[in-house]
């Protein structure tokens, strides 16, 4: 990948991170472990997002005759860990809710165990020779999720009047997610006329349609949680996505991380469709559970 591609993704993975440390500004340790605690939702959560999505995907690539860069791209979206999902109105309110955290935490640590296995189980069905270890995987999630979490509940447990940051914090790190995340919007216009074809739009549509109605039946009860599940199954880790690509299929690069982006611009669109058909995710709904 050219420099200005290895800039962008470095000032994304910052984006996450400080947008996680927000996260961490306005949460403690019993949210943080909230799924733990409710074995039947983290089920859920894991049936959801990390046995059917990839099912979905290896079918997609079955059916449609994709470009091998695309297939690349549908099964490392498949096997990564969610990325942070909190809005905004959240934080101010007093912290996200104890389902969104809880599903945060869960799938960074289960993504250490879950994401080198999915891939020996892809890597087996396909015949990719696809790899990417455990400790690379600890690495990122610890990186990007568990170590700014962690800071951030620290933190605001030694000054709490940091907490009251929290809204600037995710407000920088948003600005930071579109500044890396603009140049890499000329990926797709790069690679779209070797990709594109035999279906791949409407594959991915499919991907995140699928994925979303999957979350959205095995949410559980409550519309809340429905709606977040919906959108965190639907929603991947790009930049641990890219990484996995680019260690594994250096020779698509560039075509891997087109279509990564490409899929994701197809997933905010669906999603917002998707979200204008949903209660709000606010403050006004009520998360705690006995």
């Amino acid at each position: 990948m050219t420099e200005w591609i290895k800039i962008a993704a470095l000032v994304l993975k910052i984006s996450i991170i400080t947008q996680v440390f927000a996260v961490g500004l306005s949460s403690n340790w019993r949210d943080a472990t909230f799924l733990f605690r409710h074995p039947r939702l983290l089920w859920n959560s894991i049936l959801a997002r990390n046995i059917i999505v990839p099912a979905i995907a290896l079918v997609l690539i079955q059916v449609f005759s994709l470009h091998p860069a695309v297939m690349v791209a549908f099964c490392v979206l498949a096997v990564t860990p969610v990325p942070p999902l909190v809005p905004k109105g959240q934080l101010q309110a007093g912290g996200p809710s104890e389902y969104i955290l809880g599903l945060l935490v869960s799938q960074a640590v289960l993504a250490i165990v879950l994401v080198p296995l999915t891939i020996e189980v892809i890597d087996r069905i396909m015949g990719a020779h696809a790899h990417f270890g455990s400790a690379r995987v600890a690495m990122l999630v610890f990186q990007t999720i568990l170590l700014p979490l962690a800071a951030g509940i620290v933190l605001a447990r030694k000054s709490p009047a940091i907490r009251s940051s929290a809204g600037h914090i995710l407000k920088a790190g948003t600005v930071l997610l579109i500044a890396g995340g603009l140049p890499l919007l000329f990926l797709p216009w790069k690679t779209f006329g070797v990709i594109a074809g035999n279906g791949t739009l409407l594959a991915m549509a499919i991907f995140v349609t699928a994925a979303t109605a999957v979350g959205h039946l095995l949410g559980g009860p409550s519309a809340s949680d429905r709606t977040v599940l919906a959108e965190a199954t639907s929603s991947r880790h790009p930049g641990m996505a890219v990484a996995i690509a680019v260690q594994n299929f250096p020779q698509h690069g560039a075509l891997v991380a087109g279509a990564i982006v490409t899929y994701l611009v197809i997933r905010i669109a669906l999603s917002m469709t998707y979200a204008r058909m949903r209660p709000e995710l606010g403050p006004t709904h009520s998360y705690r559970r006995a």
